[in-house]
């Protein structure tokens, strides 16, 4: 939904999502970005952000990173990168792949597309993490917006 530009039902969704897995990072994230979308369509919309459960975090290095950028809990695009570049190569994929959604969430298409079109093409999505959802996510997002 949110690659159709369909960011309330989008919302909706991930928000369900989260009812039935409290603990899903990438739901909580993906919702952030669909309420971003809404409120740079109405600067009055109020974006409620969803949090993981009080003392949880997730395991994964990158992950922890990418929710606390979309949370605005700290963590700045240089530390997502920088997690991303020291990790493996399925790291340097998600900290491009998700650079290049809150570069767009926020409204700076052009970051985002360079992030994204980098994840599409990155090792990772061309060699082992070829059958990895998210790598298709990278392409169709990067199609969808001929980039």
């Amino acid at each position: 939904l949110y690659h159709t530009d369909q960011f309330e039902e989008g919302s909706n969704q991930f928000r369900y999502d989260v009812k039935v897995n409290p603990l899903d990072v990438e739901e909580i994230v993906w919702d952030i970005a669909c309420q971003l979308r809404l409120k740079e369509q109405n600067p009055n919309f109020e974006v409620r952000k969803m949090a993981l459960p009080q003392g949880k975090t997730d395991r994964r290095r990158i992950m922890g990173t990418v929710y606390s950028l979309f949370r605005g809990d700290g963590a700045t695009e240089q530390d997502l990168a920088t997690v991303g570049h020291a990790g493996s190569v399925s790291d340097e994929f998600y900290s491009l792949f998700y650079l290049g959604l809150y570069s767009e969430s926020i409204g700076d298409n052009s970051k985002a597309a360079n992030y994204m079109r980098a994840a599409a093409n990155s090792e990772y999505a061309k060699g082992r993490g070829a059958a990895d959802y998210m790598t298709s996510c990278a392409k169709v997002h990067c199609k969808l917006r001929h980039w």
